[in-house]
């Protein structure tokens, strides 16, 4: 009997270790000829002459580049776009692609629809403002841009509105009402359910821990919210009224009443140029462009695939770039800081500061540009960048900051000791401010019959344990290690940006501010976007009139291109965080399921990036999403 039981246990393994091989060889099978049709998809195309750019909105606009992870080859769409996703790129991309073509005697119009996607900071209102200016330049050049509209929301009329013709659907319903945010509190949740929550801030308006032990929004963090929706909105108000040649203030009682318009009223408002159906605007474009007559249509390349062919063509930045060797960086900070490596979807400050490193050790590197979308996080991780920013100064290596969206807590930690800031007027920035969160679960674990004790060599020594609440004398502790983290902090201000501590004092608690008011305060330098950043660091490095190259880090990689260097390596990738594991699944589509389940996601993976080793944050106060 025993005989039998070794042989049957000796097949079963057998037989595991088999089926584990032909997985294998399954996987790198799928993966070899995924990565054959996505080079064949990709392949070159010529561009005929008289051709529209199409500009598909139904995108999402980011600011790094796709660097995705093998684990994000579960998504059905990632394989059959070949470990990419073909509804994302970089404002790099877009701006550059729209700048070429207005240049290209192929190119003889735009042609703009569909809807933007906008999770999380992708497709924000800085990066919109700096594509509308690429799409002015285009106007400007003499060719013209048409758009086609079907249920715009405030995002995509903000973009399209650039437009000579906007068409809409007669069927449609146009929106131009304004910014919301909103918040949610937990206390009475947290209380029902017997888990207590003692928190440690400085700062008046840093609100991120009052969703903890509020129920209701504060009036410091009423005033801060009504300030900078109403700052960004007063920039999307002055750019759609000029765009469409209606006086402000004509513009703004709309805006207010009644804000949402079926297309006979936003025709008489004038608000759109034209009603009419897809298919007239197919026809109109086969006049304005070369008729396709093999496909009934006109001729045409979509803006991703030019951007793509750009790319293969190496076009650069710089005059002549292909004779030199100089180089400015272009180093990319979106997403959630964290403590160690990192992710896809956050700036790990281990990872961050290595790439800074790189740049730092390389004589071809003159100047590098820090492109900075971030509501900040771990303390720990943002001070390890940012000792690697000031190494850069020490080096001669000019460091010009780029805000995006969001460069605010530690974005702007990350941010304050370059050479240069720029920020869009709507740039979410500021929020100098420091928190920190101890939950215990004492209450709820008793009332199930649970209960802890133990034993320690000092005081202290169980600060961190969340079996009991702090004492006073552990909550004195704690509030003095984040005064002490804030005090740090706003003296990097004064020294970074010249200010005097008293006047940083003044402008910090933690508040957040526009762009626009942060260039008032002192916190940024001047209004511009990525291209002014990049011309800023060529003056800086002596290289304006020279030749040079642009060199993106992290460059461009697809989830399937991980895989392949993972197999290749024969290992897998460091997990994301210390604090769980990755929460990802593919959710496509507008309807109200698929963006419910997009916003659990967005929630679960911004609840997982606190992993500072102290619990201690330099964090915007909520995830904003207007």
């Amino acid at each position: 009997m025993r005989f039998f039981f070794k042989t049957v246990a000796a097949n079963l393994v057998a037989t595991l270790i088999t089926l584990f091989v032909l997985a294998m060889v399954c996987v790198v099978a799928l993966v070899v000829f995924v990565k054959v049709a996505a080079s064949s998809a990709h392949r070159e195309t010529s561009v005929h002459d008289k051709s529209v750019l199409v500009f598909d909105m139904d995108v999402a606009i980011t600011d790094a580049p796709e660097h995705g992870g093998p684990g994000d080859l579960l998504s059905v769409s990632n394989l059959a776009s070949g470990g990419g996703s073909a509804s994302r790129l970089t404002l790099y991309e877009v701006v550059n692609a729209i700048d070429q073509a207005a240049k290209d005697n192929k190119i003889v119009a735009i042609y703009m629809s569909g809807s933007l996607q906008t999770d999380n900071a992708a497709s924000g209102y800085a990066a919109l403002c700096e594509v509308r200016q690429a799409l002015e330049r285009f106007k400007a050049s003499g060719k013209k841009i048409y758009a086609y509209l079907d249920e715009p929301t405030v995002k995509d009329y903000y973009l399209s509105s650039v437009a000579n013709e906007i068409s809409l659907n007669p069927f449609g319903t146009l929106s131009i009402n304004g910014l919301a945010a909103e918040s949610f509190y937990l206390r009475d949740a947290l209380q029902k359910y017997g888990v207590g929550v003692q928190v440690t801030r400085v700062g008046k308006y840093k609100s991120y821990v009052e969703m903890f032990t509020e129920n209701h929004m504060s009036d410091a963090d009423r005033e801060q919210l009504t300030q900078l929706l109403g700052g960004i909105w007063n920039v999307v108000e002055g750019d759609l009224a000029a765009s469409r040649k209606l006086p402000l203030a004509d513009f703004k009682k709309l805006a207010n009443d009644p804000g949402v318009f079926v297309a006979q009223d936003a025709l008489k408002d004038k608000l759109v140029d034209k009603l009419g159906y897809l298919d007239e605007i197919i026809d109109k474009l086969k006049d304005v462009g070369a008729y396709d007559d093999a496909n009934d249509t006109f001729y045409q390349v979509a803006l991703s695939t030019y951007a793509e062919r750009l790319q293969n063509k190496h076009i650069q930045a710089g005059k002549d770039a292909s004779k030199s060797t100089d180089q400015i960086a272009l180093v990319y900070a979106e997403g959630e800081i964290v403590d160690g490596g990192g992710g896809s979807d956050n700036i790990g400050g281990d990872d961050l500061s290595s790439t800074l490193r790189e740049v730092r050790g390389d004589d071809s590197v003159k100047a590098v540009v820090l492109r900075v979308n971030s509501p900040g996080g771990s303390v720990l991780a943002s001070e390890v960048i940012q000792r690697e920013i000031r190494k850069l100064r020490e080096a001669k290596k000019p460091v010009v900051v780029s805000m995006g969206t969001y460069a605010a807590s530690g974005g702007y930690w990350i941010s304050t000791y370059g050479d240069y800031i720029f920020a869009e007027p709507t740039t979410v920035t500021g929020s100098i401010g420091v928190f920190g969160v101890k939950f215990n679960i004492k209450d709820i674990a008793n009332e199930h019959g649970i209960a802890f004790d133990g034993v320690k060599t000092a005081t202290f020594a169980d600060l961190d344990t969340m079996t009991r609440p702090w004492s006073p004398d552990e909550q004195k502790l704690a509030q003095t290690l984040v005064d002490n983290i804030y005090d740090q902090f706003i003296g990097k201000v004064a020294e970074g940006r010249k200010l005097k501590v008293d006047q940083v004092q003044d402008i910090a608690q933690g508040r957040v501010w526009t762009g626009a008011d942060a260039k008032t305060l002192g916190l940024v330098d001047a209004m511009g976007g990525l291209g002014d950043a990049i011309k800023k660091a060529a003056e800086l490095a002596k290289l304006k009139d020279k030749s040079w190259n642009l060199q993106e880090y992290p460059e461009k990689q697809s989830a399937l291109d991980a895989l392949v260097e993972a197999l290749a390596q024969g290992g897998q990738p460091a997990p994301v965080s210390k604090i769980g594991g990755n929460f990802a699944f593919a959710v496509t589509g507008h309807d109200p399921l698929s963006a419910s389940l997009r916003e659990l996601q967005t929630q679960w993976n911004f609840v997982r990036t606190f992993n500072d080793p102290r619990g201690l944050y330099v964090r915007l106060p909520y995830l904003l999403n207007f």
